[in-house]
């Protein structure tokens, strides 16, 4: 296990990780953060193993029940190990997680224990170069020629004033800020804006060759992060370091993955590659902007129609290999994408300003060049596929990511992963080592039979109905009004997120009714409704997972439908074939079911909140395998009688009339 003190890890130099001492810092921790002073019997047990796979180690994997505290048992461990000069990474699934882990949770730590680690506690938060101001991009933004809105504002489209003022918050902040963190800003950028004052990691042209290197914010936080006992940082990063160089998060002895169940997704993107026509488009375009021949950008722009024309109709499919006209597109694309960074490494020297700039689109051609070369001799194990939204694209996954792990985290250092919907099964899915590892549950500590119940529209048609849509609609402006707002609704889907909205704008009165995507951040949108209780959150698969809205601003939780992969997802057809004749309940139930839990667990929050689970989905009443689906989620009274359900949310609303 590798450290980053003089000394190899020895326990006689951190006393402080031996079990009785862990827990008596968990008590003086309850003792000023909360709890009520008590102690929560899954979260003395949940701390103390991750004490012991610190020290040892070794792989924990730890499902813990929503209110079982599970930041605090792995964060007090992390400090005192850090305390003893050790390093922790801890990786979570969602960037909001990532800031109250920094802003809130860590700080309370290192003071609650401040006389027990005997020194401050350095911690720092390491994000993706993309959320970060780039001084460089902004100061070619300010450059350029400006539209005021007031002037001649009647022949500006609305969206163009609303980038303008954007960009004006943006320009106010940046002259401020310390971070260059767009997590700062209030409200969430239209992604083309902040693009124009960012770049990706593929796009920084590095610190040596940018002018504004000195100063970069995205380097000024990997020298901060460096220094850092603990960094937080999101598992995306994590594992593009893991299966890179190490650069970013160097030698450290322990990593902590918060939202574990999201791991094998993330990886899944991290090792995989893609190619999308607009990448060629826009390498083109790039190359055209820095004076690359028009015959050799032409060249490789013409790859765009044509490889569209061959992906589109193969959308959602599984592609056993790469042949056909398909594999004389990605040759032909390779050739000219040679050319084209042949051009650029060989252009320059005149003057023209534009050498940094040949240097991004440099970049960005390698990049391609990596993707197609990878397409060309796929990995064993790779699965190649199409699939995309508005535009096709061809993408690489690996099927399993357990053989990916076990040269690069299994064994390597302390591996501690974490979630409330952590079952034994993504052992397997993970490629755990059977023999170095422990698995530990732990039950939530809410009183979920008294204060919660679990509600289910078995009256209404199923999902693929074209009466389902307007009827739960319906369904859930009932209940809406019955809880007074205090709701938040997920949607698997964003038009089914957007076409109820709108029905509930039209029937709810004296309720606010709110929308992912609306131009609120996600945080924003959670303190409107922590602030006003007639408020209704509309969200899609980002609120399933990593959000906490606690104490009675929250009363109603509504699922639209159980959140099955689509059947012509084709990583998801991938694994089903593998899997054989028992695709459906080994790969297709667990996935719904660990997503259906993840939502659940968004209701209830602290010992003394109450609400309701309304799914609006007939089958989680109906279908054989029901129970797979209700066995993972906490013990709550279930009904299929609406008037239960209202007369529970009514009853909530009455106590709590403000």
């Amino acid at each position: 296990m590798s450290t980053t003190a003089d000394e190899p890890w020895d326990l006689a130099r951190a006393p402080s990780l031996d079990t009785a001492t862990v827990l008596e810092a968990l008590d003086d921790a309850i003792a000023v953060l909360g709890n009520n002073g008590e102690q929560r019997p899954g979260q003395v047990e949940m701390t103390g193993a991750v004490a012991a796979a610190i020290a040892d180690g070794t792989t924990l994997l730890c499902q813990a029940g929503t209110g079982v505290g599970k930041s605090l048992a792995y964060l007090i461990p992390a400090a005192l190990a850090a305390a003893a000069g050790n390093r922790v990474v801890i990786a979570t699934a969602t960037l909001a997680l990532q800031d109250q882990l920094v802003t809130k949770d860590l700080p309370l730590v290192a003071d609650a224990l401040s006389e027990r680690l005997g020194r401050p506690l350095r911690t720092e938060v390491l994000k993706g170069r993309s959320n970060y101001l780039c001084r460089h991009r902004w100061e070619e933004q300010r450059s350029q020629p400006q539209l005021h809105v007031s002037d001649g504002a009647a022949t500006v489209t609305a969206v163009e004033i609303t980038r303008r003022r954007q960009l004006d918050e943006i320009n106010r902040w940046a002259e401020r800020t310390r971070t260059g963190d767009r997590a700062e800003l209030t409200v969430e950028p239209d992604r083309n804006v902040w693009a124009s004052v960012s770049v990706n990691s593929t796009e920084c042209v590095g610190t040596d060759a940018c002018p504004q290197g000195h100063r970069c914010f995205a380097e000024d936080a990997r020298a901060r992060s460096a220094r850092a006992s603990i960094v937080v940082t999101n598992q995306h990063l994590y594992c593009i370091d893991l299966f890179g160089d190490g650069y970013l998060f160097g030698p450290h002895d322990a990593v902590v993955f918060d939202e574990a169940h999201q791991l094998e997704p993330v990886i899944t993107q991290v090792a995989g590659a893609e190619l999308t026509p607009a990448g060629f488009t826009r390498l083109a375009a790039e190359a055209r902007s820095v004076g690359v021949a028009r015959s050799v950008v032409d060249a490789v722009a013409d790859i765009a129609p044509r490889l569209t024309s061959e992906l589109e109709p193969r959308r959602d499919t599984l592609l056993g290999a790469i042949t056909g006209d398909l594999a004389i597109i990605l040759e032909a694309a390779d050739g000219r994408v040679e050319q084209l960074a042949a051009e650029i490494r060989t252009a320059g020297g005149e003057g023209d300003g534009k050498d940094l700039d040949r240097l991004r689109v440099g970049r960005i051609a390698a990049e391609t060049l990596t993707s197609l070369r990878l397409a060309a001799d796929p990995p064993h194990g790779t699965v190649i596929l199409v699939d995309g939204r508005s535009q096709p694209r061809l993408r690489l996954a690996p099927l399993d990511v357990g053989d990916l792990l076990a040269n690069r985290l299994w064994g390597e250092r302390a591996s501690i992963l974490t979630s409330a919907t952590l079952g034994p099964h993504y052992l397997k899915r993970l490629g755990v080592p059977a023999d170095d590892h422990t698995y530990l549950a732990v039950d939530s500590p809410f009183d979920y039979r008294s204060n919660a119940l679990l509600y289910c529209a078995r009256h209404l048609p199923a999902p693929t109905s074209e009466m389902f849509r307007a009827l739960a609609s319906d369904e859930l402006a009932d209940l809406v009004s019955a809880a007074g707002g205090r709701t938040l609704a997920l949607f698997t889907s964003w038009r089914a997120l957007g076409d109820t909205a709108d029905a509930l704008e039209e029937r709810l009165s004296g309720i606010t009714v709110l929308r992912q995507g609306g131009g609120l951040t996600n945080l924003a949108l959670l303190d409107a409704l922590s602030a006003n209780a007639a408020t209704v959150v509309c969200a899609t698969m980002s609120f399933w997972q990593g959000v906490d809205i606690a104490g009675p601003a929250l009363s109603l939780l509504s699922i639209d439908r159980l959140p099955f992969a689509r059947p012509n997802e084709p990583l998801h057809q991938a694994r089903r074939e593998a899997a054989g004749e028992d695709a459906f309940m080994s790969v297709d139930v667990p996935h719904a079911a660990d997503l259906l839990a993840q939502g659940v667990g968004r209701l209830i929050r602290t010992m003394t909140d109450r609400g309701v689970v309304a799914v609006l989905d007939s089958r989680l009443a109906t279908a054989r395998y029901r129970s797979r689906l209700l066995d993972p989620l906490p013990p709550m009274p279930r009904t299929v009688d609406r008037a239960e359900a209202v007369e529970f949310l009514a009853g909530i609303r009455d106590q709590d009339p403000t």
